[in-house]
């Protein structure tokens, strides 16, 4: 029976005057004003000047509830890549670090709720009119620095906070300088909100120790140093290129960790292993995209004859032509996606970490380098004995196979992903991960794909790939991870930047703060403030500008 009124007109004032009489309802329908005051309202510590870092904690509350976002699932159809839209605004009630109810409170609803309905409270409740509500981003390539490192003695603690405050919940580590014996310990402290830190998933990089080459450079030696990575307490296995690579070894390692409930995910740079063996070989993740352009080629790459891989300069200056000439068999690289969507392999493409070689001034020149990039970014050169450091030269010739070359690369993302393929997003930043994990979301949609899918792609199509069942998106019964966004970043992911930096040059620069951001990042339901976490970043930012320079840092600090 069709629940159309016969008095269209009627019906639609009617509507409207459901709708204007909701948002004059308090905040619990039918209580006193001064019962409404008493509820306790979050209240986020954001404003212009830096915070102390160490001021903010994650708050874990009985009952939280958020009233009033717009939400977007982050869940589709089974067997597809099609994603929700947006509803809202509905309330959600979290209770022990689960989403346990879904209240919509849009006028049609609420008009069948009766008389006597009350909006959910609890013992901390969020305002969240006007907001949109998102899963947590999952970072699905991380380099956590280490203390005292680069990036200082706070580096790791920063980087946390960049996370955090960017609406990332979960970062998958893919070997990192910070080392497995620490990590493994933050990881138990981030699990029981004894740290300001994402969930850490550890993949330990091969092999163990780095750059030896007799090590892990067998079958059997690679199931006995899988069978190490588990005791060392690692999650899962990164492979680059080492010995890991060769066919024999890479199947071995991946089938042993299979055994012992360890995935594997690959950076196949230019190796012996490409897409389809490892593919094949069941890897749970490619990197990037090495390996899958390689492919498609009938033979080698048309290097030059004085090409050498170990120079960095060569490797990333013809790494820009490899797509142009693998597209030219369209139907080799056809097969190649299809070979890893049957295989269930995940590709999660990393493209923001490689934009500098299609803009170079575009990288040296970004806003967030004015108080969130730690200073030893900012003021970075060309460095021989430094990954990814190779810039002695780059020439508009460079940046223009590049930017052809990231052309045909989003355009086999993009068939990836219609095809049914497992996209993911990550980084790839081991200084500012947070910020280019939203840079991440905006080339996916320059990729061509929605931003509703986008956001599918970035939170619950990672935590498919993690095996992470119970983090399933926003839905009752789903554990809680959430972003709360200032804005709606489906009609522009620039409100996902932190500190207003997605308002830059739009708004006066002492206003800026005040504009978009992620407000909350609820992690297994504990609520952290998003904006306060970003504030202690720029104050370490401070302190590191004047510890690097010998002079004492002088900050103005609510």
């Amino acid at each position: 029976m069709s629940c159309r009124s016969p008095f269209p007109r009627v019906a639609h004032i009617a509507a409207g005057i459901a709708g204007v009489a909701l948002s004059l309802l308090p905040a619990v329908v039918g209580a006193q004003p001064a019962q409404r005051a008493a509820e306790p309202f979050a209240t986020p510590n954001n404003a212009a000047t830096p915070l102390v870092m160490g001021t903010t904690r994650g708050e874990r509350y009985s009952r939280l509830v958020i009233r009033g976002a717009t939400i977007i699932s982050g869940r589709g159809s089974p067997g597809t890549n099609r994603a929700m839209p947006p509803e809202g605004p509905v309330d959600i009630v979290i209770e022990n670090g689960t989403i346990v109810d879904m209240v919509p409170m849009d006028p049609v609803n609420a008009a069948g709720y009766g008389r006597d309905f009350q909006r959910p409270t609890g013992d901390k409740v969020i305002d969240a009119r006007g907001m949109y509500l998102m899963p947590g981003l999952v970072e699905m390539h991380a380099h956590l620095p280490r203390p005292n490192g680069d990036l200082g003695p706070g580096g790791l603690d920063y980087a946390y906070r960049l996370y955090l405050g960017h609406g990332v919940t979960t970062v998958r580590d893919a070997g990192s300088g910070a080392g497995i014996e620490l990590l493994t310990a933050q990881r138990k402290l981030s699990g029981d909100n004894a740290l300001v830190a994402p969930r850490l998933v550890l993949c330990l990089r091969w092999p163990q120790p780095l750059r030896q080459w007799d090590e892990g450079n067998t079958p059997e030696k690679a199931r006995a140093m899988v069978r190490r990575f588990q005791a060392l307490g690692a999650n899962c296995i990164k492979i680059s290129k080492s010995p890991g690579q060769y066919p024999d070894v890479l199947e071995a390692a991946v089938d042993e960790g299979k055994k012992l409930g360890m995935h594997t995910m690959v950076d196949l740079k230019v190796s012996e292993t490409d897409a389809r063996v490892a593919s094949n070989a069941g890897v749970r993740s490619i990197e990037h995209w090495y390996g899958i352009p390689d492919a498609a080629l009938t033979g080698s790459q048309n290097f030059p004859t004085d090409y050498n891989y170990w120079k960095e300069l060569d490797r990333f200056r013809y790494a820009g032509l490899l797509w142009g000439e693998a597209d030219k068999q369209p139907e080799r690289l056809s097969e190649v996606i299809d070979l890893m969507i049957k295989n269930g392999t995940n590709w999660d493409p990393t493209m923001s970490v490689y934009e500098d070689n299609r803009d170079w001034w575009r990288a040296t020149g970004l806003p967030v380098k004015a108080t969130l990039v730690h200073p030893s970014l900012v003021s970075e050169a060309p460095d021989s004995g430094a990954h990814g450091s190779f810039k002695t030269e780059w020439k508009t010739s460079d940046e223009i196979n590049w930017k052809r070359n990231f052309a045909i690369w989003m355009k086999w993302v993009k068939t990836f992903h219609e095809r049914g393929g497992l996209l993911t997003a990550g980084s790839d930043d081991g200084g500012i991960g947070g910020v280019q994990m939203i840079r991440e979301l905006e080339l996916m949609q320059e990729a061509g794909i929605h931003p509703i899918d986008v956001i599918r792609v970035a939170t619950t199509n990672a935590t498919q790939a993690l095996g992470m069942t119970k983090y399933c998106g926003i839905r009752v019964g789903c554990a809680a991870d959430i972003a709360v966004v200032n804005g709606n970043p489906i009609d522009n992911f620039k409100v996902m930047y932190g500190r207003g930096y997605g308002f830059q040059g739009l708004v006066p620069h002492n206003e800026q703060w005040k504009h978009g951001g992620v407000v909350w990042t609820i992690k297994d339901g504990i609520l952290f403030d998003a904006q306060a976490l970003l504030r202690e970043a720029e104050w370490y930012v401070q302190q590191e500008r004047a510890r690097l320079s010998g002079k004492t840092a002088t900050t103005s600090q609510q």
